[in-house]
């Protein structure tokens, strides 16, 4: 194996794991009430995403267990990630 693809497989292998830590901090900060907002965080690729439709709203302040904007403030405590625009 060349230099060039083992870099690119220690690459990859990093962001996977790095999208498996990021992940599991957007569960631990969605607020439970039956565990589908928790359960809906999934990783593809280059992609973190949450398809329960009331996400949004929870993320909105909805729920009294979770601040408003916990995904942000959990994206933004990991280094490296910065917000897009101003």
């Amino acid at each position: 194996m060349n230099l060039n693809k083992l870099f690119k497989k220690e690459v990859e292998k990093s962001k996977k794991e790095k999208m498996k830590e990021i992940v599991s901090a957007l569960k631990e900060a969605t607020p439970i009430d039956t565990g589908a907002a928790r359960d809906g965080w999934t990783c593809d690729q280059n992609s973190i995403m949450n398809d329960v439709e009331y996400v949004d709203a929870l993320n909105s302040g909805s729920s009294q267990q979770a601040p408003k904007h916990f995904i942000e403030k959990t994206l933004l405590s990991f280094s490296g990630i910065k917000p897009k625009g101003s």
